[in-house]
């Protein structure tokens, strides 16, 4: 129990600084598992060493970096206990002093146990003086109470956070809702939706209360457009490691049910084992691409529907140069390694040139995509998509700077050029200066102009024997009537005004980013890098 004494002498100094060295700590492990990647991971992976051993030491290497992130993000409650007890305590003991000073101007003398007796003991005491010593008695009574239960509230979180070897991303997820509760930090403080506000109230916060948001509220956090993209990585890596636990625990618990199901029951909870499963897998696909390089970045990620990562390679904050993908039809976590793989050769194409500048490429599978070719046959996908990429790309702008925002080009493939054009139409359009779309099925316009993008800087690829293009037009691609026959215009025609680019040697839907068959690729790694005049044309004019 606290007493009046301890509370009015407590020196608070001792708990901001802890909660200032807890913040240095979770900073200091956030790096080491950076520089294990860097340092450790990168060259390992530069060996091209394979096999059992090589197999082996990564799993050790994920193993051993996975526990420092769970001890990071363990250090970040820590701090935050530690930073409501001393914002708690000194309230209560800011109280107390007020107390204690109007208890002085009224006569009375203090004692350790809060009693209270005339300071001059010849003054008579009225049925006045009574009902004031019991007043003011009763006041400093409340702070010491408080301190009290703050004392006991915050022993308990750290009981609770006590570190053991076992501690995994279950008690990370358990412990930021306790710490959470704790602190009083609001959700609904945090602003949603706007990139600007958002970046704002990040960059108001100090290292303390940054850390304490991570915490409690790595989800969110990850999904903010705006956010510094080392913030939404470190954010959103937390998210997946959280949710991938919950899910191994709602795996077990189903199969149980499963098991001890009758007959008519069965069925359902078989169904039930096999989804969670397979969303397991996509997640444990995308741990597998986060391994693969030191320079990936996880900016989005959520396991509704189908899965929705966002993933960069190189920071685009830092970039001068940044391409963001958005793939079509099947995209998900599923196939979100295939979908980095393309975006990684097309960086690879821009080192080839000379002196490309930092460049980021972005695959960006941030909206629920047509599962089939029949559901790529409704425009919904896209409309519902459109919104969330065009503050994805807004956000990406607040990172850079506004005024520093360089070259932002945008790429959909298939129905997600259907997404681009969707996009296009939002209120303030693109914020791209290039657009390429390949094997699109169209785009609802008919000419590269209503894209709100000059059209020298439309860009469109189109394999000789790809038959999407041809396909889903009759979806996608707008009816005109030149007076000879109606007839539906997709971007690669040459009345659409882009220009189109070469793909030789790029076979059906699927090569555009082939390293085989380089000609496409090399288009867009000139365009992505600026250097137009590098771009082979079939027809259009450069910018």
């Amino acid at each position: 129990m606290v007493t009046l004494t301890q509370l009015r002498d407590a020196a608070l100094g001792g708990l901001d600084r802890a909660v200032a060295e807890w913040t240095d700590l979770a900073g200091a492990l956030d790096g080491l598992v950076g520089r294990a990647t860097t340092g450790v991971g990168g060259p390992l992976r530069a060996s091209h060493w394979d096999g059992a051993d090589a197999d082996a030491a990564e799993r050790a290497l994920a193993a051993r970096g996975e526990q420092v992130r769970v001890a990071a993000q363990e250090a970040r409650c820590v701090l935050t206990v530690l930073d409501a007890a001393a914002d708690q305590l000194r309230s209560a003991r800011h109280d107390l002093l007020a107390g204690l000073a109007e208890a002085a101007a009224a006569g009375f003398t203090v004692f350790e146990d809060g009693r209270m007796e005339p300071a001059d003991p010849t003054r008579g005491v009225d049925a006045a003086m009574v009902s004031r010593r019991h007043e003011l008695e009763q006041r400093l009574a409340v702070p010491v109470r408080k301190a009290t239960e703050v004392d006991t509230h915050c022993a308990e979180a750290l009981a609770r956070l006590y570190p053991t070897a076992a501690a995994d991303w279950a008690d990370t997820a358990a412990d930021g809702a306790c710490v959470m509760a704790l602190a009083g930090l609001d959700l609904a403080t945090i602003p949603k939706g706007d990139p600007v506000a958002a970046a704002k109230w990040w960059a108001g916060l100090n290292p303390s209360e940054q850390a304490m948001y991570l915490a409690g509220y790595p989800a969110v956090l990850g999904a903010m457009d705006g956010l510094p993209t080392e913030v939404r990585d470190r954010a959103n890596r937390v998210a997946l490691a959280e949710t991938k636990v919950a899910l191994l625990a709602e795996l077990a618990a189903a199969r149980a049910k499963r098991d001890a199901a009758g007959r008519t029951d069965d069925a359902k909870w078989r169904f039930r084992v096999t989804a969670l499963k397979e969303r397991l897998a996509a997640i444990e696909g995308l741990e597998a691409t986060l391994r693969s390089g030191d320079d990936l970045y996880l900016m989005g990620f959520s396991a509704k529907d189908d899965g929705r990562a966002i993933v960069a390679i190189g920071n685009p904050d830092k970039a001068a140069h940044t391409a963001v993908y958005v793939p079509g039809t099947g995209a998900g976590l599923a196939r979100i390694g295939a979908d980095v793989s393309r975006m990684r050769s097309l960086w690879l194409a821009t080192q080839q040139i000379n002196d490309p500048g930092e460049v980021s490429t972005i695959t960006w599978v941030g909206y629920d995509a047509p599962d089939t070719l029949t559901h790529a046959m409704s425009t919904s996908y896209a409309d519902d998509a459109a919104p969330a990429f065009v503050k994805f790309l807004r956000g990406i702008g607040v990172s850079q700077g506004i005024d520093s925002n360089n070259h932002v080009t945008v790429i959909g493939h298939s129905y997600g050029s259907v997404v681009l054009g969707q996009a296009a139409h939002q209120s303030g359009g693109l914020v791209a200066k290039d657009i390429i779309v390949a094997g699109s099925p169209g785009m609802h316009v008919t000419r590269a102009t209503d894209l709100n993008c000059h059209p020298r800087h439309v860009w469109v690829a189109a394999a000789e024997n790809d038959i999407v293009t041809g396909m889903g037009s009759g979806a996608h691609a707008p009816a005109v009537d030149d007076g000879r026959r109606p007839r539906r215009v997709t971007p690669d025609d040459s009345e659409f005004g882009a220009n189109r680019f070469t793909t030789d040697g790029a076979n059906g839907h699927s090569e555009y980013w082939s390293s085989r068959h380089s000609a496409s690729l090399d288009n867009q790694a000139a365009i992505v890098s600026g250097n137009y005049e590098d771009v082979r044309l079939l027809w259009g004019e450069r910018p």
